[in-house]
């Protein structure tokens, strides 16, 4: 039988490519700037048309969103770790691979031209919000005809929709009819968490809406009670038995008098005044706890904000019931979103732009170098912490039985480092004594 055969793995020609089509220019339509106001039903609706792939409302719902600082501070970490995260350009096997290699990174590497970090920041928040994202490859042939270079940028969202009939997504273009869309042909790169309606499973935008309108409304209506908490009202009484008005139904002079003093009294200009000999003079303010529940709604709201966005409420630190922060744990429970999102971008990238992009300058895409996220492990360094304590600790043990005289075997440094799960040492064997000097006793 022949050497089992390798994982398989799709390999693209330069012959799957129409360079001609690839090299026209698209672009999205021109967009009237505008304001959006959200009524409940309006947010309702646009949650709607996210569950049926129609983006245009879902789009603009989500920038009024981030007017909304819970949902903007939850939004804005997690998204940043892919403005910090580094990364690196691994080659393929063999030395054509590693040359190629060499040119794609100055389109792919941290510093390349060709896949920069403002596309891919759009890109990772399309993502976040609508589980699905798009960007096209824009190509252009050197002058001296040696390669052909790529450079990929943000397709806005609102104009793309699911298309039931014709099972793909298509968009409008400013150049002419709707366009489909279809990853890897060289032109688009489609982004999603999932295979089958990723804007119905993996979208934050659908349990986000109703969070920012609860979080909203408690905002509004608690703004609404400072005021009148915060704005105390005068109330006089004149003595008994003085009228208030007289025959033309004019205020008397005492209920004028009176009525200046309240006005005085009410300004913090004259914190001072004298009241006639029986009038009465009463503050009344707002005396009512509804702000409790006003703030009970803000504190969940922003709770969930960070649960969805997250994964955990931690950033809250240790206010509104939220845990202490340990920093390491926080990563490490963020990261496993961060580590989708980022994954799922690797991906994108790899089929959508670095394998067309080998293929039609180097003939195949069987030597594209793989763009690698340099995500720290929490679980490989715990691991290496782990074991340097183990190791330490076996050696201790080591040395303290050479200490007190034992003699140290192979087998004994065997056991004790199995205990300890680390590996053991090489025990040189113990040199011969020496042999008694001969001689003839006297």
């Amino acid at each position: 039988m022949g050497a089992p055969s390798k994982r398989a793995r799709k390999i693209r020609t330069a012959a799957e490519f129409d360079t001609g089509r690839l090299q026209r220019s698209l672009t999205p339509p021109k967009l009237a700037p505008g304001t959006y106001a959200w009524t409940l039903a309006d947010i309702v609706n646009a949650r709607d048309m996210q569950m049926l792939g129609n983006f245009r409302l879902p789009a603009r719902l989500s920038e009024s969103m981030r007017t909304d600082d819970a949902l903007f501070v939850a939004r804005e970490n997690r998204l940043a770790p892919q403005r910090c995260i580094k990364v690196c350009l691994k080659p393929a096997k063999g030395a054509r691979a590693v040359s190629i290699a060499g040119e794609g990174e100055a389109l792919f590497g941290n510093e390349g031209v060709g896949i920069t970090p403002d596309p891919l920041r759009n890109v990772h928040d399309c993502l976040v919000e609508h589980g699905i994202a798009f960007a096209i490859n824009v190509w252009t042939p050197r002058e001296d005809g040696s390669r052909v270079d790529i450079a990929l940028q943000y397709w806005p969202i609102e104009w793309v929709r699911w298309d039931a009939i014709k099972r793909c997504y298509v968009t409008q273009t400013e150049e002419g009819p709707e366009e489909e869309i279809h990853h890897g042909d060289g032109r688009w790169v489609v982004f999603q968490e999932g295979e089958h309606e990723p804007f119905k499973q993996a979208a934050a935008v659908l349990p986000a809406a109703l969070v920012w309108a609860r979080h909203a409304y408690a905002n509004r209506d608690w703004a609404k009670g400072s005021t009148a908490h915060g704005n105390a009202k005068v109330l006089g009484e004149l003595p008994e038995g003085m009228p208030l008005q007289d025959a033309d139904g004019n205020a008397t002079s005492e209920a004028a008098a009176l009525l200046e003093l309240l006005q005085a009294i009410g300004t913090s200009d004259s914190p001072v005044g004298i009241k006639p000999a029986g009038s009465k003079v009463d503050f009344i303010v707002n005396s009512s706890t509804a702000w409790q529940v006003w703030s009970e709604l803000i504190t969940k709201a922003e709770k969930a904000a960070a649960r969805i966005y997250l994964g955990t409420d931690g950033t809250l630190g240790s206010q509104g019931g939220a845990p202490g922060v340990d920093i390491s744990v926080l990563f490490g429970v963020a990261s496993t979103k961060v580590q989708g999102d980022l994954g799922c971008i690797k991906r994108g990238l790899q089929t959508g732009t670095i394998e067309p992009w080998c293929a039609i300058n180097f003939g195949d895409s069987s030597l594209a170098p793989s763009r690698e996220y340099k995500i720290p492990d929490p679980d490989e360094d715990a691991q290496r912490e782990s074991y340097a304590k183990r190791s330490a600790a076996f050696y201790a043990d080591l040395k303290a039985a050479k200490d007190v005289g034992a003699v140290l075997t192979q087998e004994f440094a065997d056991t004790l480092a199995g205990k300890y799960g680390v590996c053991a040492p090489i025990i040189p064997a113990a040199a011969p004594a020496p042999a008694p000097s001969g001689g003839v006793p006297q």
